[in-house]
């Protein structure tokens, strides 16, 4: 007989854990990008800062794998915690396309990135909550 036991976690927390370890991998692939780019962002004056931008990043990478690691830990503060990060994540991100970037071309995009960033915060919103009994073992 094997030794091996299913662990207890519902697929929608694996997935959030996931979508957060993606974000996370994200924001940190950004600020590398940004770090090595630095002296030529300088000199090219770009809007925004860029070190303002890679303090976001590396703020955001902190956050969604401290989150992430919190999440395995079975944390009940990370029933909102998560949510409400990517809800920072997301004005953050509109923010700074906004008031800086051109105006776009394309529409759609815009529209497209804000339904996938709404989607994912409703997910993960509904999918923490509906794992609060079986997974979090926590009482409201």
């Amino acid at each position: 007989m094997s030794g091996y036991s299913a662990p207890n976690c519902p697929r929608t927390v694996t997935i959030t854990f996931w979508s957060v370890i993606f974000l996370g991998t994200w924001n940190l692939g950004r600020a590398v990008a940004i770090g090595q780019q630095l002296d030529l962002q300088d000199v090219l004056k770009l809007q925004p800062d860029p070190r303002l931008r890679l303090a976001g990043a590396i703020i955001f990478t902190l956050l969604f794998f401290g989150l992430a690691w919190q999440l395995r830990r079975k944390r009940p503060f990370t029933i909102t915690a998560i949510p409400l990060t990517i809800v920072g994540y997301t004005v953050y991100e509109t923010a700074v396309w906004l008031l800086f970037a051109q105006p776009p071309r394309n529409w759609s995009l815009w529209l497209l990135t804000s339904l996938i960033l709404i989607g994912s915060i409703l997910f993960t919103w509904w999918a923490l909550r509906r794992a609060t009994h079986t997974y979090f073992h926590y009482e409201r």
